[in-house]
């Protein structure tokens, strides 16, 4: 697979990077990584980073044409199906490849390199350019910072439950080669500033608990009054997790008069499965459900609870 990947990206002189809507951490950081990683490499090709969306940290957004994606190789990061790629004009391009580590449910890559036991698609992404097929190249302190920060924004600074001894030799591996100040990047990455702070604890407020299932639910009303967007909202859920009476918790944010709701479990406690009965998916530990009635959230949440009994 490596080799394939390694091939189409020698044999295109454009090439683009997607990424999926409302970018997290891994997403934007495995864009950044391997835009770097490219660059680097590859001095005389041509490679942008295509979406709308802006991660709250680092920013990046290229002007791209029509005819320059035609032309180009895409190579999607860290995102599960194609209608949530942020640009759909990936379609167009002249071949397609999927790097991810959510369940592949959907191949819409010309080739889909998926590992759903990665804690991170920045994981993935270090593994394949610290392998022999990519040995001859260079894997800058600039490309190690990208995937250190990607990996501990998808691990909670690898405290998740996909968190494993490789996921950390991974992080060894790139904080030796980048001779990173890792206390610096966790910093840069987790730390908020004091309106988030206080935005935060207008947030908790609304924290609810119904067995062992916790929950916070805010209607558009509710988030201006905090003042906060409902996708940067949503991005909080981890702000639950460390509550040590639940297995299971929930945000869920009022968007476009439907909702969108983030899950996360403790181990043994799968949610996957349920979200995907309200057409949502993820990892057993960690799924979301997007657009879906106030009616059919009050369901899901009421399956959750019940799972939590458990």
């Amino acid at each position: 697979m490596y080799n394939s990947i390694l091939n189409k990206i020698k044999e295109y002189d454009s090439i683009t990077i997607f990424r999926h809507q409302r970018p997290d951490g891994d997403c934007m950081f495995s864009a950044l990584a391997l835009h770097s990683f490219i660059r680097d490499n590859f001095k005389e090709k041509t490679v942008k980073i295509a979406g709308n969306d802006e991660y709250d940290i680092i920013t990046k957004k290229d002007r791209i044409s029509d005819a320059y994606i035609r032309r180009s190789l895409a190579i999607v990061v860290d995102t599960a199906t194609a209608e949530r790629v942020d640009d759909n004009r990936f379609m167009e391009a002249d071949f397609i490849i999927k790097i991810d580590h959510h369940p592949a449910i959907d191949d819409y890559g010309d080739i889909n390199y998926v590992n759903s036991k990665a804690a991170a698609t920045c994981e993935i992404m270090a593994d394949m350019f610290r392998s022999k097929e990519f040995s001859s190249f260079v894997v800058s302190k600039k490309t190690c910072r990208y995937l250190y920060c990607g990996m501990i924004t998808d691990t909670l600074n690898f405290k998740t439950t996909n968190t494993t001894y490789h996921t950390l030799d991974t992080a060894s591996y790139l904080a030796k080669t980048g001779d990173l100040k890792i206390s610096d990047l966790v910093e840069y990455v987790m730390n908020v500033d004091l309106d988030t702070f206080q935005k935060l604890s207008k947030i908790r407020s609304y924290f609810k608990v119904k067995e062992k299932f916790g929950y916070i639910l805010l209607n558009k009303k509710q988030l201006d009054q905090i003042g906060i967007g409902a996708a940067e909202a949503k991005s909080h859920i981890d702000e639950i997790g460390n509550i040590d009476e639940l297995k299971i918790w929930a945000f869920a944010v009022e968007n476009n008069g439907m909702y969108d709701c983030s899950v996360r479990s403790k181990r043994g406690y799968i949610i996957n499965a349920i979200c995907s009965k309200y057409h949502g998916g993820g990892h057993s530990n960690a799924a979301a459900v997007k657009q879906i009635e106030k009616s059919s959230l009050d369901h899901l949440f009421s399956e959750l609870i019940e799972l939590s009994t458990k």
